[in-house]
């Protein structure tokens, strides 16, 4: 993605001239370089550096990765000493006075949104408000109209960001004068309001923007990533949150008025025109999709990207014979693992809106390595090289992807009983041949568990359990067969203990299955892709509109469209019942397909289960924090040793007070989210 690549580079090149204001930070707009006032529009090639920079924001390497409060969810768990800021969240320690630091002291204005948010609000106001005060040479009018709906498409991303986070927000709809009082200062918004002005910024930035773009221009606004933003922002606002039953009803603005809401901040009483816009929008954005040429990425796309890596097929537990059957599972597999790391230009065509997060693929990553195992390859000169074995799957997610019928394990009469979950797997098919530990030579046993068995493709493509073939090229060019039990190996140790979240899984969505450690030190692999709009989440979306308005024909069509591509049989009526409702398979879908690509933190709470699936007590993994553990001691249900809570007050962010800095009290309008 040139565009994103190139941010950091304008950033320091270019002018934005500062609107200090000292009554409200979160209008303040920071240069990030001081120059010649005229060197911001004085060419095309300026102009163009000056609008990259606006797109600063958009989430990129560390703040969308293992340290996101996005990450806070039930997916994952990260290692408890790490003590960072989505942990804040996960334990509900967060609040308005402490929730600007962590553990070694880091600063996370790059992490909340509301002063970085409106920051680069500013920006694009003050390119919008230059691109026709100054005559930059070779800058058509036509150049201008595509500039200037670009900015408008920003301008609707970061205030739905914001509102998405924080809920109802100020909406800042042109450049502030820097003489602003106190007294004019905006407050926040009804939610509704900002919805309708994000919507009609995205709706007017639409009409004139491309609706795909050359690989030069990728991750520039398109009138496709328009539409499928603004089906996200009408799921939202149709939602049981924001649609009649927000669990504060007596919030209000006290001194700020919006224009035909008075001091109302979120309606009260539901209202079923909301999932039917919801749902106009979800079809006008899969239509617009798929004319621009996006579908879902399929087995033979990635079967040309495996060709050209010269790259095998995985090992699938219990699919070891060579059967037509087996080698198609194993292919759709390869696919998931490529799906987050393959490019447009390798093929991958559903990448609507997508950026790579990893900022160095030669050295690495912490969008990677969070998610590596400790020890990958012992180099030559007896050290090991490896990563933090951080981002571990809770076993909430592992017993959430389904079985290989479709189901979920603990629903599947034709998978194992509860009961033998936690025993060896090799009991009931022909054990795999011995394989070689390649850190010490140890040999050890495929000590997969029945759980990990008979599963899902995305399972194997995503979820890293003990005994499975975590990579087939990383170590130096052979596979890393995990062995999560042993110290010496990839487990736990007590000579490391920062750096193992202990769950007896990692993730590995975001790693590229071509990744390979050298023993010589060196490293190589694709940069993970972080999709922002893919095309999966707009079947999605529009199976929940529908099942919303109680059409299940149409919502189990496009459900059907997502589970066939990961190979699933067809859901049917027969399959709705009162373990299942509609409504739980379009949710178990979300969270298995787009599983840490950060919808998790805010669909919980959308649709108001997080006091339930975020509690306390709730959160298991395996016995992986033990040392050296024998197979049945590792192999039980262990409660994560975190302090995980809920309270309500953690369904919006808080704005932040910081001294000499206190966005709330230098802003008479502003009213703090409740309960903080």
């Amino acid at each position: 993605m040139n565009l994103i690549k190139n941010i950091y580079k304008t950033a320091r090149m270019i002018v934005i001239p500062c609107c200090m204001l000292t009554a409200c930070n979160y209008l303040d707009v920071i240069p990030p370089a001081q120059a010649d006032f005229e060197d911001t529009m004085k060419d095309q090639n300026a102009v163009e550096n000056f609008l990259f920079t606006c797109y600063g924001y958009v989430p990129r390497c560390q703040p969308y990765d293992f340290n996101a409060f996005e990450q806070s969810a039930d997916e994952i768990v990260a290692p408890k000493a790490w003590n960072d800021f989505q942990q804040q969240i996960a334990w509900g320690t967060v609040s308005a006075s402490t929730y600007m630091t962590w553990g070694n002291g880091k600063n996370f204005d790059d992490f909340g949104f509301w002063v970085p948010g409106y920051n680069w609000i500013g920006y694009v106001h003050h390119f919008l408000s230059l691109i026709d005060e100054l005559q930059p040479v070779g800058v058509t009018e036509e150049d201008k109209d595509e500039y200037k709906a670009e900015c408008w498409f920003l301008e609707a991303y970061y205030h739905f960001r914001i509102l998405q986070a924080m809920g109802p927000c100020p909406i800042i709809t042109e450049k502030v004068d820097p003489n602003i009082t106190n007294s004019q200062i905006p407050g926040r918004s009804h939610f509704d309001y900002c919805v309708d002005y994000i919507v009609q910024k995205l709706d007017t930035a639409a009409t004139i923007l491309p609706a795909v773009r050359e690989t030069d221009d990728l991750g520039r606004a398109t009138s496709t990533i328009c539409k499928a933003l603004k089906a996200r922002v009408l799921l939202c606002a149709a939602s049981p949150l924001w649609n009649g039953s927000f669990p504060y009803p007596n919030w209000k603005n006290v001194n700020f008025e919006t224009p035909g809401y008075g001091m109302e901040l979120v309606s009260t009483t539901y209202d079923r025109s909301k999932w039917e816009r919801a749902l106009t929008a979800a079809q006008e954005a899969l239509a617009a999709a798929k004319a621009a040429g996006y579908e879902l990425f399929s087995i033979e796309a990635a079967d040309q990207i495996a060709e050209n890596d010269g790259l095998g097929l995985p090992y699938i537990p219990g699919k070891e014979t060579e059967t037509e059957e087996n080698d198609l599972f194993k292919r759709r597999v390869r696919m998931f693992q490529y799906l987050v790391t393959a490019n447009e230009g390798q093929g991958n065509k559903e990448l609507i809106w997508a950026n790579r997060i990893d900022s160095d693929v030669n050295n690495g990553g912490e969008a990677t390595d969070s998610r590596l195992p400790s020890r990958v390859v012992k180099k030559s000169d007896g050290q090991y090289a490896g990563g933090w074995s951080g981002m571990a799957p809770t076993l909430y997610a592992v017993q959430h992807f389904y079985t290989e019928n479709g189901k979920l394990p603990s629903k599947d009469a034709n998978f194992y009983p509860e009961a033998d979950w936690y025993k060896r797997f090799n009991d009931a098919v022909q054990s795999p041949e011995l394989v070689t530990d390649r850190l010490d030579g140890e040999d050890v046993k495929n000590d997969i568990i029945k759980l990990n068995a008979k599963r899902e493709a995305r399972f194997y493509a995503w979820i890293a359990f003990d005994g499975c073939e975590y990579a087939k090229k990383i170590n130096d060019g052979n596979s890393l067969w995990l062995n999560l039990k042993n110290t010496n190996t990839n487990g736990w140790s007590q000579s490391n203990t920062r750096n193992c979240a202990g769950t007896g899984y990692l993730s590995k969505k975001f790693i590229d299955p071509n990744i390979r450690f050298g023993a010589n030190g060196t490293r190589t692999h694709r940069a993970a892709r972080r999709p922002y709009i893919r095309m999966a989440e707009l079947y999605l979306n529009l199976a929940e509109c529908y099942a919303a308005l109680e059409n299940t024909t149409e919502a189990l069509a496009n459900l059907n469209e997502i589970r066939g591509r990961a190979g699933l049989k067809e859901l049917t009526d027969a399959d709705l019942t009162g373990d299942m409702t509609l409504m739980d398979w379009v949710r178990n879908e979300r969270f298995v397909e787009l599983y840490e690509e950060g919808f998790r933190y805010y669909d919980v709470r959308r649709w108001m289960i997080a006091p339930t699936m975020l509690k306390a007590g709730v959160r298991y993994g395996l016995n992986g924090l033990a040392e050296n553990p024998s197979f049945e001691e590792f192999n039980q249900p262990t409660l994560i040793d975190q302090p995980f809570k809920w309270d309500n007050r953690l369904y919006l962010m808080p704005i932040w007070s910081r001294q000499g800095m206190d966005e709330l009290y230098s802003n008479p309008q502003l009213v703090q989210a409740p309960g903080y």
